[in-house]
């Protein structure tokens, strides 16, 4: 759900995020008890509470530092999810340059750690001051915001460290995709080493001492795979243009035949889900099947096409000189089905066709088989 809004970016949170909260409460509230041992439930509870919403904050923090620096570099920040895992800035592309690679990855920790000195600063300045209700939140969060200030600095793609090695690389070899890969590589190995050593706690300690790694091992090594594959992807689709994805031959249908003509002449012989619709040789709209399936088959022989097509207006468009990468970066950002980008000729405001999700797919698959036409 989204609970905010700050510097034009929506801040959204995943209610698997309670979990952190609710572990960080925990066992906050367990050091508490350590210290205090006839602590009262509500006093407990209070510790508890403060702690979970103290770190879910530096999170926060953590992640807007990465988007405004991002935003300073000209890159646009969509939102920031916070989910089980901590916290994500949703950045509709990568970094131009190595610099501002290394500034976005390197800001968010850098934040982590002075949050996190901070706390522990006005620990020890004021031991006997601060009342215990206030000294064991800020003295576990200090320290936890430390150790993920630390953690995030592994060379492990695509967590901050990982992307500082990259942006390094980058520099070092003038090739993103290069760079990318052996991050990644060396991502996966940390990634493989942190499951491997949470089934050692498993076998040494028991069971919930090791699942936690096994999980955040595996959701590294997981997002380390998709990282290196969105670059791959993006650098390709960046070499072709928007008009060689259209695809060949352009099939529209006319303006005026029925939906039954259309089914008959055009869905059934080409087993496609959707068709440009043309009026006066120009395309208007498109006519997709889901449009079809809600009008009644009685309906079907005389309800002409025109009038249940969806408007080329409905559409996001990009110039044919555009890449695919542009192309990319508006269908992942579509809310409404069916994901489908409109293509206009320079200059005019003339369709010429449209690049759909199996668009993007065959072109990458193209370029696959023939790198150098790519």
């Amino acid at each position: 759900m989204k609970i905010a809004r700050f510097y034009g970016i929506d801040i959204k949170l995943r209610f698997s995020t309670l979990f952190i909260v609710g572990l960080v409460g925990f066992y906050a509230a367990n050091f508490y008890f350590s210290i205090v041992l006839n602590a009262s439930l509500f006093d407990l509870f209070l510790v508890g509470i403060m702690s979970g919403f103290i770190i879910l904050f530096s999170i926060l923090a953590h992640e807007l530092m990465h988007s405004i620096v991002a935003q300073k570099y000209g890159l646009k920040v969509t939102e920031i999810e916070l989910y089980l895992f901590g916290g994500v800035s949703k950045i509709e592309e990568e970094p131009r340059t190595p610099k501002s690679e290394m500034l976005i990855a390197a800001v968010g920790p850098l934040t982590s750690l002075m949050i996190g000195g901070l706390f522990l600063l006005i620990v020890f300045l004021f031991p006997n001051e601060l009342p215990t209700l206030l000294f064991v939140p800020l003295f576990y969060t200090g320290i936890s915001n430390i150790g993920l200030g630390f953690f995030n600095l592994l060379p492990a793609f695509p967590v901050d460290g990982g992307r500082i090695l990259r942006a390094f690389l980058w520099y070092r070899r003038q090739d993103i995709i290069s760079a990318t890969k052996t991050a990644s590589k060396i991502g996966s190995f940390f990634a493989y080493g942190l499951m491997a050593y949470g089934f050692i706690q498993i076998l040494l300690f028991g069971f919930l001492n090791g699942f936690w790694l096994i999980i955040i091992g595996s959701f590294l090594n997981n997002q380390t795979k998709q990282s290196y594959l969105q670059i791959v992807n993006e650098v390709t689709l960046a070499k072709i243009s928007a008009k060689d994805m259209i695809s060949m031959p352009i099939l529209e249908i006319p303006f005026d035949i029925t939906i039954s003509e259309a089914l008959s002449n055009y869905f059934m012989i080409y087993k496609k889900s959707y068709f440009p619709v043309s009026k006066g040789g120009r395309i208007v709209g498109i006519i997709h099947i889901d449009d079809i399936r809600r009008i009644p088959s009685y309906q079907r022989s005389e309800y002409i096409i025109g009038y249940a097509m969806r408007s080329v207006s409905n559409f996001p468009r990009i110039d044919e000189k555009d890449t695919g990468k542009e192309a990319m970066k508006k269908l992942v950002n579509m809310s409404t089905k069916p994901h489908l980008i409109a293509v206009q000729e320079s200059g005019e405001n003339y369709v010429l066709g449209f690049i759909g999700e199996d668009d993007l797919v065959s072109s990458l698959k193209f370029c696959q088989l023939h790198p150098e036409k790519c």
